[in-house]
């Protein structure tokens, strides 16, 4: 019996453009997968945007090729920061762009394992990126898509978790990629729910029971990873905990909840108050900040101040 061909989806914007392809490219159609670029030919901006205006997001790879397709992205990553043929803004394209790729990955399958260095690479080149200036967090969140996605959502959590923790005085780069990596992956456990619970309107006193407990899932598709470190496992496990023992899992006080965890339930709350939600509209960001400052018992208040301040320079 033939072996039937492995094809993974991969972002029309992450392709280098200009670069000639070690690996051929693909369009489905139906359930079919039709050659779109031989191998070795250019792939232009022009191409991706004529895919773009068609309706068409995603091309695909071979299951073989991806290690290739990888290789292509690390490799370009590490010219990003540094260079000098693009501006703030486009520097900023292209490392949300990349965050999204292995976002996209790690927080649809749990795999982290597998895409551990690739990940790594992107919260380090963010990290890089974000120390540039304070223009350079503003122009990441210009990119953000305000509409509920769990990718986009563990992106955004990861860069305001940086950028927050950066100006509490977090220098370490080691640290701050351990508050990225705990913002990526904190809802990682939503995985063990269907898609409809989570979008559900009006959950049963036993369902919102099981959804609350996805931060421990979280802990725990993280530990089946070979996650050890405790500082991420804590922040992780701590996310939807609150200052005054409201929150949840388990109803931690403040002094109680860690210190990645109190950097983390602040990034997680405005970023979903500012999200479309199925069962909300969201806020603006003034709207959202007001409502965290007025309810700012669930917070601790020196953490709150400085990320207001931090968003301020956004809102202005």
């Amino acid at each position: 019996m033939e072996k039937k061909e492995n094809y993974l989806p991969i972002l029309i914007e992450s392709l280098i453009f200009g670069k000639n392809s070690d690996y051929p490219l693909y369009i489905k159609s139906g359930d079919n997968y039709i050659l779109y670029r031989a191998k070795a030919l250019i792939f232009s901006q022009n191409d991706a945007l004529r895919l773009k205006n068609n309706g068409v997001g995603h091309l695909y790879i071979k299951g073989e090729d991806k290690e290739k397709y990888d290789d292509d992205i690390m490799e370009h990553m590490e010219s990003i920061v540094n260079s000098t043929d693009l501006n703030l803004e486009e520097k900023a394209v292209k490392i949300y762009i990349y965050s999204k790729v292995y976002a996209e990955y790690l927080i649809t399958t749990g795999n982290l394992k597998d895409n551990q260095e690739n990940v790594k690479k992107t919260i380090e080149t963010t990290i890089d990126y974000l120390l540039i200036s304070e223009f350079a967090f503003m122009n990441l969140l210009n990119l953000s898509d305000y509409d509920y996605n769990e990718v986009s959502h563990g992106i955004n959590v990861s860069i305001y978790a940086m950028s927050l923790a950066n100006r509490l005085g977090f220098t370490n780069k080691i640290s701050l990629f351990e508050i990225g990596l705990s913002g990526l992956i904190h809802d990682i456990g939503k995985l063990k729910f269907p898609r409809a619970l989570l979008s559900k309107r009006d959950l049963g006193v036993e369902e919102l029971n099981e959804i609350q407990k996805h931060p421990i899932y979280s802990k725990e598709i993280a530990l089946q990873n070979d996650m050890r470190n405790n500082d991420v496992i804590n922040g992780i496990l701590d996310h939807h905990e609150a200052s005054n023992g409201s929150g949840y899992p388990f109803g931690k006080i403040e002094e109680d909840i860690s210190t990645y965890g109190k950097i983390l339930i602040i990034a997680n709350k405005f970023d979903s108050l500012t999200r479309n939600r199925p069962y909300r509209i969201k806020l603006s960001m003034p709207d959202a900040l007001n409502q965290m400052n007025l309810n700012n018992d669930l917070y601790n208040n020196a953490f709150l101040r400085e990320f207001t301040l931090l968003m301020s320079k956004k809102i202005s």
